[in-house]
């Protein structure tokens, strides 16, 4: 089991707030927490709550939050949304319904399922609650002392959406695709791969902004998208940056969250590279890469040269798609490609 993130919460939103506004307390993203034999969390609101109570820590997967997000398409959500402690990655934790396991050298017993309430509706979105039946998470007793760390965290999200849409004629953001505005669709496939934060890198004239994301508006008129991806990794909140950008809209939560994946392992970019070309819009980037990133700007190299730096120094690692996987790349760049893309979408 990996821990993806930690949570503590001072007070109670929704348990014992039953005919009642939900409470307003955070949950505070820790790097670590301590656990307390059959107490608790130290700082969290269930601490002592009572003798041999089954839920002194909860944990959810990241995959269950990465599944609900893509089933129900919800305004995006971050993990804390579920107010349990432990974002987990890699378990199913069902199967330890009952059973005494061990992360990090602390030893919990399964309690049995953190089972969604009705505040998941309106907390989550909309049939939230019945889809989350059997996946709520686990609650957990704790059985000897111990620190608890995140030890692979979440990545970023940036969505870039800054460019100047020369050879399309307007802001691609706004065209339409599959009913909706194109930069709404990229937005929701940034969010279902799971990322968190998002960040919206775009212009300061251009008003849109996608509901749960931040701007981050472009300081460099004149810098393009190198000087976007260059400010968004050096700023970003975690190690590594799912980067997508607004005119690829094949690319799938699935395809995304897969490259993030190997960077959040490798320790180093992922890029997609497809007929000898990196795609840099559709990766991962991690912070290491960030140097090179700058210089390549203050010198003005192609960002294809600058991939093929990082890769030689062995800090970007190039991901080959699959053969199904290769269209993904394709980009809205001018009306005919719009055309095109709307004929197979």
């Amino acid at each position: 089991m990996q821990i993806a993130a930690l949570y503590l919460s001072p007070g109670h939103n929704f348990f014992g707030h039953h005919g009642q506004p939900p409470g307003e307390h955070p949950m505070l993203a820790v790097d670590a927490v301590a656990c307390v034999a059959g107490r608790g969390l130290q700082g969290d609101r269930f601490l002592d709550y009572r003798p041999d109570y089954a839920g002194q820590i909860t944990f959810f997967a990241e995959e269950v939050h990465r599944g609900v997000l893509a089933a129900l398409r919800p305004p995006p959500r971050a993990p804390t949304v579920y107010r349990r402690n432990a974002l987990t990655r890699g378990v199913d934790l069902a199967t330890l319904y009952g059973k005494e396991f061990v992360v990090q050298g602390v030893r919990f017993l399964g309690a049995g399922e953190c089972k969604p309430c009705y505040w998941m509706d309106q907390a989550v979105g909309p049939g939230a609650e019945a889809w989350l039946r059997g996946r709520g998470g686990l609650r957990a007793r704790i059985l000897t002392d111990g620190p608890l760390r995140v030890d692979c965290p979440v990545a970023a999200g940036l969505l870039l959406a800054g460019g100047r849409s020369s050879r399309m004629g307007r802001d691609k953001a706004a065209l339409d695709w599959r009913g909706r505005p194109l930069g709404e669709h990229q937005a929701a496939t940034l969010a279902a791969s799971g990322a968190w934060p998002l960040r919206l890198s775009c212009r300061p004239e251009q008003g849109w902004t996608p509901a749960g994301f931040a701007r981050l508006e472009d300081g460099s008129p004149d810098g393009g998208a190198l000087a976007a991806l260059c400010g968004a990794v050096a700023t970003a909140p975690a190690e590594v940056t799912a980067v997508l950008a607004v005119d690829l809209p094949f690319v799938t939560p699935a395809l995304l969250e897969k490259i993030t994946g190997r960077a959040r392992e490798a320790r180093a970019a992922v890029v997609p590279r497809v007929d000898g070309r990196f795609q840099p819009f559709a990766a991962a980037w991690h912070r290491s890469a960030q140097p090179e990133l700058q210089a390549g700007l203050a010198a003005g190299r192609p960002l294809q040269e600058i991939c093929a730096r990082l890769h030689a120094a062995g800090r970007l690692r190039a991901y080959l798609p699959e053969p199904a996987e290769a269209a993904a790349f394709a980009n809205l760049n001018t009306p005919a490609d719009l055309a095109r893309g709307a004929a197979l979408a």
